[in-house]
This record gives C-alpha cells, sequence and structure tokens, in this order.
C-alpha cells in the first residue's frame, strides 16, 4: 500500500486529468443509460404473469389501454368522439356503447381506447398525448398503465433536479457546521460528484436500469459513501500533526487510513450486493448500481482525494475554522449509570417490535393516486382487468362453466370471451333484440342462412353478419330490399367485430376478459385472484395464465414473507462474517449485529403501529442498507473503545471512544438522513418517497441505538470484548 500511496500523491495531476476524462465520457453515457419504467421485466423467470405476459404479447402483439372520460356531452358529440378517437394514428380500437351504463352512465361517458403498441412504447405515449391535446378545453379525463406511465415519468423528471439541489444545500449545511475548514464541503462534495457522474455514466453499460435506481440512486450513493471522504481528511490531519508537508502526510494518511475505510465500505457494499439474490429482479437492478456506486466512490477517495487535497491544502489553512464540538461525557455517564434499566427496557421493546411488525400492512404495484382514474372510478365504479389465457382447444363445456363460475362471483362486473360475445350462439328472437332489427326480418334471413324452419336454428352474431355481408348482400335481388343505412350498419359491424375478434383469439391461446370491482391490490383482490387460479387449474384440462398488475401483486404477495426472511437471513449472516473479519471477536460481531438488526425491528414495528401500508422494496432496501451501512458506526465505536481501553479504564473509555466517533457518526447519518428524507418530503411518486423515508426514520433510529444502547451493552460486556481482543492481539 505504501507504492501505491506514494504513486496517488505523486502523479496526483496525472490522476486529475485522468478524471476529467472519465466525467466527460460520463456525462455522454448518462444520455445513453436506458430507464425502463416496466416492472414487469423484473418478474423471476417462473412467474406465471410473466409466462402469460410473454405468450399473450406472442399470440396479440403488444397492446395498451387508455380509459377517457367525458362529462356533459351531447349526443352526437358522443359518438363524433368516438371516432375522432379511432381516427388518432396507432389506436386500434375504440369501445363505447351508448345505451350500456358501464359505458354511459348520469353525464358521465368513457371510452375504451386500446393501442396497437406496448405500454411503455413511444407510440402509446404519443397516443395519450395526442388525446389530452385535442381534448384540453373539454376536460377530459384519463387513466391506465399508459396514463401512470406518463405520470412517473413526468414526475421524475420534473421533481429530481430540485430535490437534488435541495440535499446538495443541506449537506453543505451538515458539513459547514462539523468541517474544520470552509474548502473542506467543497473537496468533498467535488469529489463524491465525480463520484456520481462515473456511476450514472457506466450505468450505459447495463442493459438498463429501473425508474427507482435511477430517481434515487446518485442520492443514496452521496448519503452512503461521504463518510469515507470524512474519515481519509481526519487521518490526515492527524498526520499533519507529526509532519506538516502536504504530499507526506497524505502518503502517510492513505496507508493508516486504508484498513479502516476498506472495512467500513465493504459491509455497505456487501450489504447492498444482498439485494441481487431476491428473486424479483429489481433488487438485482438496485443492488448492482449502488454497490458499484459506492465501490466508484471509494476508489475516487483513494485517488482523487488526496490530489484534491493536496492542491487546496494552503486555502483549506487560511479558510480553518471551528467547528461544531458535541463532547458526549455526560451523556455516556447516564448511560453507564443506567445501563442495567436501559439494556432491559431496549430488549424488551425490541421482543415487541418483533411482534408487532408481522401486522405491517405491504404493498407491491401501487405506484401513484391518479385523481383522474378516482373520478372515472367514482363515476363508473372499479374495473380491474385481469386477463385469463387458456388454450383454443378446451373443450366448450369446460369454458362455459368457467365462466359460469366467474358470473356467479360478486366482485367480478363482466366476463367477456369470444364464446359469450360475439361468438354467443342466438336464436332468431334474441338476435332482432341484440340488433334492434324486426323480428320477421330476422326470421327470414335465418331460414336463408340454414334452409331450416328458423325456431330451430341458432347462430352467433359473427356468423349472421358474414351471411348477410357475403351471402344477402352480394345478391342484387336481396341487396336491393335492403336500406342504406342497415347496409352501413352491418359494414360497421362487421368491422368491429373483427377487431374484437382479433383481441380473443389465438392462434394458440385465447383471451378472456375479466373485469373486477375490486382495487388493484388488497386481501380481497388476491383472495379473488387465487381462487380464479386454482378453479381454472380443475376445470381446464390444459395450462392456463392469468396476467394483469393484480396478478403481478399477487405472486409477489405469496412469497414475500419468504423473501424478507431470506434477504434478513442473508444480510445478517453476511455483515456479521465481514464484522467478525474485522473484529476477529465473535462477541462483538453478534453485538453489533444485534443492535443495527434490533433498529430495522423497531422502525419496522413503529410504522406498522402507526397503520402505514408500506411498499415491499422499502422494507427490504431498510433491511439491506441500515445493516449494511449503519453497523459502520458501530464498529467505529467498538473500534476506538478498545483502542482506548487498552490505557483507560471502562467507564472514561467509553465517554472518549463517543467522542471520538460522535462526530463522524452525525456527519454521516445527517447526510444520509436528509438525502432520504428530502427525497421523502417532496417526491410525489409513492414507492420512491416511502423508501426513501423509511430508509430515513430508519437511520435515526440506528443512530439512537448506536449512542445509547451499544455503549450500554460495551460496558457490560466490557471483559469479555477485551479479553477476547488482547487473547487475539487485536
Amino acid at each position: 500500500m505504501k507504492k501505491t500511496a506514494e504513486f496517488i500523491v505523486d502523479k496526483r495531476k496525472f490522476i486529475i486529468f485522468l478524471y476529467v476524462l472519465f466525467v466527460v465520457i460520463s456525462v455522454i453515457g448518462i444520455l445513453m443509460v436506458n430507464v425502463n419504467y416496466d416492472m414487469s421485466k423484473y418478474l423471476p423467470k417462473d412467474s406465471k404473469t410473466k409466462l402469460g405476459m410473454e405468450q399473450m404479447s406472442e399470440e396479440f402483439g403488444d397492446l395498451a389501454g387508455i380509459t377517457v372520460m367525458f362529462d356533459d356531452l351531447h349526443e352526437a358529440e358522443q359518438m363524433k368522439i368516438k371516432e375522432d378517437l379511432a381516427a388518432i394514428s396507432n389506436v386500434k380500437s375504440v369501445i363505447y356503447i351508448p345505451d350500456d351504463e358501464n359505458y354511459q352512465k348520469n353525464n358521465h361517458s368513457k371510452y375504451m381506447v386500446t393501442v396497437s403498441a406496448g405500454t411503455y412504447s413511444e407510440e402509446a405515449e404519443t397516443v395519450l398525448d395526442e388525446i389530452r391535446e385535442k381534448y384540453k378545453d373539454a376536460s377530459v379525463m384519463v387513466s391506465g398503465a399508459v396514463v401512470d406511465n406518463d405520470l412517473l415519468v413526468t414526475t421524475l423528471m420534473d421533481e429530481i433536479p430540485g430535490i437534488a439541489i435541495i440535499v446538495v444545500v443541506i449537506i453543505f449545511i451538515i458539513l459547514f457546521l462539523l468541517c474544520d475548514s470552509w474548502v473542506e464541503p467543497f473537496i468533498y462534495m467535488g469529489c463524491i460528484g465525480v463520484a456520481i457522474l462515473i456511476n450514472m455514466g457506466t450505468n450505459a453499460l447495463l442493459p438498463s436500469v429501473s425508474f427507482m435506481t435511477f430517481a434515487v440512486g446518485a442520492l443514496l450513493q452521496l448519503g452512503l459513501s461521504m463518510d469515507y471522504s470524512i474519515m481519509l481528511m481526519n487521518r490526515y490531519n492527524q498526520e499533519k500533526l507529526e509532519d506538516p508537508k502536504p504530499a507526506a502526510a497524505m502518503k502517510r494518511a492513505l496507508v493508516n487510513a486504508f484498513g479502516a475505510i476498506t472495512s467500513s465500505s465493504v459491509t455497505t457494499i456487501v450489504g447492498l450486493i444482498v439485494l441481487v439474490f431476491m428473486s424479483f429482479k429489481i433488487g438485482q437492478d438496485m443492488g448492482i448500481v449502488l454497490a458499484k456506486g459506492v465501490f466508484i466512490s471509494l476508489i475516487c477517495i483513494f485517488t482523487l482525494l488526496p490530489g484534491l487535497v493536496i492542491i487546496c491544502d494552503k486555502a483549506i489553512m487560511k479558510t480553518h475554522k471551528k467547528s461544531l464540538n458535541i463532547n458526549m461525557n455526560r451523556v455516556m455517564q447516564l448511560v453507564v449509570k443506567v445501563k442495567f434499566v436501559l439494556i432491559p427496557a431496549a430488549a424488551v421493546i425490541v421482543v415487541l417490535a418483533v411482534v408487532i411488525k408481522g401486522g405491517l400492512g405491504i404493498s407491491f404495484i401501487k405506484m401513484f393516486e391518479n385523481e383522474d382514474q378516482q373520478k372515472i372510478e367514482a363515476a363508473f365504479g372499479v374495473d380491474n382487468q385481469i386477463v385469463v389465457l387458456y388454450d383454443n382447444s378446451e373443450d366448450r363445456s369446460r369454458l362455459d362453466s368457467y365462466i359460469a363460475w366467474l358470473e356467479g362471483q360478486k366482485p367480478v362486473n363482466s366476463v367477456q370471451d369470444y364464446s359469450n360475445t360475439i361468438g354467443k350462439e342466438y336464436t332468431y328472437t334474441e338476435l332482432a333484440q341484440e340488433m334492434n332489427i324486426d323480428t320477421e326480418q330476422a326470421k327470414m334471413l335465418y331460414q336463408l342462412y340454414s334452409g331450416n324452419p328458423a325456431e330451430e336454428t341458432k347462430i352467433s352474431l359473427e356468423e349472421f353478419l358474414r351471411f348477410i355481408k357475403e351471402d344477402i348482400l352480394t345478391n342484387d335481388t336481396y341487396s336491393s330490399a335492403i336500406s342504406e343505412e342497415m347496409k352501413q350498419m352491418v359494414s360497421e359491424g362487421w368491422r368491429e367485430i373483427q377487431e374484437n375478434r382479433d383481441m380473443l383469439l389465438g392462434k394458440r391461446y385465447n383471451r378472456m376478459m375479466v373485469s373486477v370491482s375490486l382495487p388493484l391490490e388488497s386481501k380481497d383482490t388476491f383472495q379473488l385472484i387465487g381462487e380464479m387460479s386454482q378453479k381454472a387449474d380443475v376445470v381446464f384440462a390444459k395450462d392456463t395464465y392469468l396476467v394483469g398488475d393484480s396478478t403481478m401483486g399477487y405472486e409477489m404477495d405469496l412469497g414475500f414473507s419468504d423473501e424478507l426472511n431470506f434477504i434478513t437471513i442473508l444480510t445478517v449472516v453476511a455483515i456479521f462474517l465481514v464484522v467478525l473479519a474485522t473484529f476477529r471477536s465473535v462477541l462483538s460481531s453478534v453485538v453489533l449485529v444485534a443492535v443495527i438488526q434490533s433498529a430495522v425491528f423497531i422502525i419496522t414495528a413503529i410504522i406498522s403501529a402507526m397503520g402505514i401500508t408500506v411498499n415491499y422494496i422499502a422494507l427490504i432496501l431498510v433491511q439491506c442498507i441500515l445493516m449494511g451501512s449503519t453497523i459502520d458506526y458501530g464498529i467505529l465505536f467498538i473500534s476506538n473503545y478498545k483502542e482506548v481501553r487498552q490505557e483507560k479504564e471502562k467507564r472514561e473509555a467509553i465517554g472518549i471512544a463517543m467522542n471520538h466517533s460522535i462526530h463522524t457518526i452525525l456527519t454521516s447519518s445527517l447526510i444520509l438522513i436528509s438525502c432520504c428524507l428530502t427525497v421523502g418530503c417532496i417526491m410525489t411518486q409513492k414507492v420512491i418517497a416511502q423508501t426513501c423515508s423509511v430508509i430515513a426514520y430508519g437511520t435515526v433510529c440506528a443512530v439512537i441505538m448506536v449512542i445509547f444502547v451499544l455503549p450500554a451493552l460495551t460496558y457490560v460486556l466490557d471483559s469479555r470484548m477485551i479479553k477476547k481482543a488482547k487473547k487475539e492481539d487485536y
């Protein structure tokens, strides 16, 4: 390490020049990063929802839906709008039935627009933009996955720059208060800023990054790795007391601080890498990018920061000031005095937390509260679409049985399948009512179709219109007796039937569209999906697939408890092994891991007690990030305590160790808290805001545990911990 340190210091100008090139290349790379907004991409390979989506895309192509609602339209306007919507480029079909209360209710008119492109495509976005622009004066309301995606993109683009500015200002305030020079904060932020740009630029080498990673990756990288700069700077200032020459002091600082900084970063990186083992692959996405970011920050701090500090050394000295100095002696004296109350109380709180956290409400797919969607649902009720994909060779009796069962379920609004819509067979009287035509005329046409008495014949709407189009209208005798209006109705009806046929019948699989009056995710929604899946397995002879946002949430809900337990155990074991390698003390490692894991349990229980529903990503991230990053605070304290304890008695050593640690603990934690809390308070995207808020609150809880509970435990277990350290020549 000594030769490496000499090279870094001696070649500092060349290294800075290289970083300038890296930054330029990274800025170009940032423009090439592919941001993915489709959460279904992260489903496991064996997910039935994902397999169903792939089969559906193969059979029917990529389709997207937009629900459009208007108020106070006249009759003429209602049909004109349907025609205008259908005329928009890339619109495959528009469903609007004036005499059906699912589409026309009171003064509300609802149109179901199908786009012949995927939800996240430019074509779908263009259709949405055109609808909004075309009807901007008509108070149009829109909802659906295309709208949610547009809101998400717009929100991130609008809010992230403002959030970043606020975070930077807050961090500068924190650093100005806690640094010894007015220049130091600019050096720290410059170094981490370079690391962030390089990390964001290298994301272009990945196939894509999720919108969550894109939104919070830079801020989390800033919050998780700033303390490494402070640790190196503190060591540099100590070395300058022995040798005031900046280059010489920095060489020794690099050598002497390397172990502590590396150990601190390893726990964070390991905690983030654990995310890679999530079955839902957004964990892999976030884990790789964040771990890469922390590693790049570490490299920048060891290679770029030394050169910046040496170059700015004179400015640092000239702008030297008093920093905020917090004396923890009295606090530690109080902790020691009440240790036998504090430790049992903390233990009871942790046990209660483990019990209470079991009642925490978990959400999986709800991203936004769309006001337009709420208005549409208030007018027409909830219309949650679930697709049942079944083999087209299934026996008709099985299909009829399943549809009958679905229609008997209270939450089901409607079931649309080829067999009960355009493929449904009618008697001539039923068809006359359905098509609003003369009964005698329908009877005559039935007789012409079959050559048998009309009473004995049943045909589908598709067959009937095909017969009219291909046999009646092509016959001059019959055609002359049919009005032009009737011919137009037949032509329009045939076109709509073909469009719907193509959307329901595939080469291998058919689609059944089920509308339910339940929200995207709830206990009742997931129960119904479970029952639909079980019933399909019993009724149908071949494999079926349930597809939709709710089915994705259902699958995630089924495996979440096991996934969270797996990630928790894996994180605890991985971090324990890293801490064990650092301290070579089983007891110290157990105490540290237990304290931080207790903080995770407590913050989860507090959220549960408040009745807040939390997104599953927030829970898993808080587990990995708190265990990976805030455990550094405990490692720092224990390291300082063991060092001081060699010369001081334990009561005095506790106070000195905390005084040596509190500056770094507060600086690092306040930066992480401010980054996350700013996002949580300002960001309107629910999942991102909630995830960052939980990390912020969890960090507060972890800091409280490290400052109060860890010293009490260390004091009580002193004889075993210190003996162990001496025996192993810690």
